[in-house]
């Protein structure tokens, strides 16, 4: 795993999309602790590797809204209650279906043409993580279902933004926390 590679593949994936790529340190034995940290930007990638964040500079959003911001006040007990962790195998193409604005693997821009090129990028983003790593979403179907929704039926997720629709993949390793977020703000 590069550096180099990584950054092309978060690009890639999420470069086009409303989004918050970024990774922590671990430092706590609590998780959501970590999680907290990440979200409120008061901790920079282990690494030195690149951040996606659209929000990272928006001072007037962030200064109504918390440091957070887009998350609407993330506390433990929320993460707690919003998140479900699942078999991390099914982390890939979730992955690349946080690339939809509604969560559809189906859906995802370049699905099922590139599918290929999408869930190699989503596997190098995760080998970052070093297996094994837990993971966790706010997606409720992944909890009930460990298979992907590719055929685009309904489902529910525990919003943690005052979006229409947010939804993520928390990815905890023994050294580090990867959170990959999208948000449709209208």
């Amino acid at each position: 795993m590069t550096r180099a590679a990584w950054e092309a593949a978060a690009l890639r994936l999420f470069d086009d999309k409303y989004s918050l790529v970024a990774t922590g340190p671990r430092a706590h034995a609590d998780w959501r602790l970590d999680a907290l940290a990440v979200m409120n930007r008061d901790v920079t990638d282990p690494r030195g590797w690149a951040v996606l964040d659209r929000d990272r500079d928006n001072a007037e959003e962030r200064a109504r809204h918390g440091r957070a911001f887009p998350f609407d006040h993330p506390t433990v007990e929320s993460l707690n209650s919003s998140l479900h962790q699942f078999e991390p195998g099914t982390a890939a193409p979730l992955l690349v279906a946080l690339t939809d604005d509604w969560c559809q693997l189906r859906n995802a821009p370049g699905f099922p043409e590139e599918q290929e090129r999408l869930f190699e990028d989503a596997r190098t983003l995760l080998v970052r993580y070093q297996e094994p790593f837990e993971c966790y979403t706010n997606l409720d179907r992944v909890e009930r279902n460990t298979a992907t929704d590719a055929a685009g039926r309904s489902f529910s997720w525990s919003s943690l933004t005052q979006y229409t629709a947010d939804y993520g993949l928390i990815v905890v390793s023994d050294t580090e926390l990867g959170l990959f977020w999208s948000f449709d703000p209208v």
